[in-house]
């Protein structure tokens, strides 16, 4: 008990001590991103020999904790006809220099399979990897110059880390800093 409360205390104690500022994405925007990518019918294999790979409805459940990317994935060939749910962990990269956050899928291959038998395999690393990707939080000064009464003073931003925090509905992605 006593531990659970110190552990409780040090988080809200960093929160309250550090300067933060953020860029939320919601699970809302996301879907409705995805909605607007749309459904994939992919043809794959040799010609005369394809098979057919549908995704339909994909979507994203950001939870405390944890990002999942749904989907509805279909395969047909000749008379072979398989329908699976897909749920893939998602994580989130931060690039700093380039101030992007993308949402990528982790282990993002599909594989069919009917009598423990693999009758095909799929990458939607390039259908959603690609595209999924926003604007962080990093300010566009880094030094701010100001004339007081003193003089010029100059102010930088020391930047101490980047965190991602994984809410109901959000992800948000942070930078920790303070002035020097």
């Amino acid at each position: 008990m006593i531990k659970g409360n110190l552990v409780i205390f040090s988080l809200l104690t960093s929160f309250i001590l550090a300067g933060e500022i953020s860029v939320s994405i919601s699970e809302e925007l996301v879907n409705d991103y995805l909605g607007l990518i749309g459904d994939h019918q992919i043809p794959k294999g040799k010609i005369g020999d394809q098979a057919t790979w549908a995704i339909n409805e994909p979507r994203v459940r950001f939870q405390e904790g944890s990002a999942e990317f749904l989907a509805t994935v279909l395969y047909k060939k000749d008379k072979i006809n398989i329908k699976k749910t897909i749920s893939k962990n998602m994580y989130v990269e931060y690039n700093y220099d380039d101030n992007v956050i993308k949402l990528m899928i982790e282990d993002p291959f599909i594989k069919m399979e009917r009598k423990n038998e693999t009758l095909g395999r799929l990458d939607i690393s390039s259908l959603y990897q690609k595209g999924l990707k926003f604007q962080g939080p990093r300010p566009k000064m880094e030094t701010i110059k100001l004339k007081t009464i003193k003089g010029r003073i100059r102010i930088d931003m020391n930047i101490k880390k980047s965190l991602i925090y994984f809410e109901p509905g959000v992800v948000r992605v942070a930078i920790d800093l303070d002035y020097k």
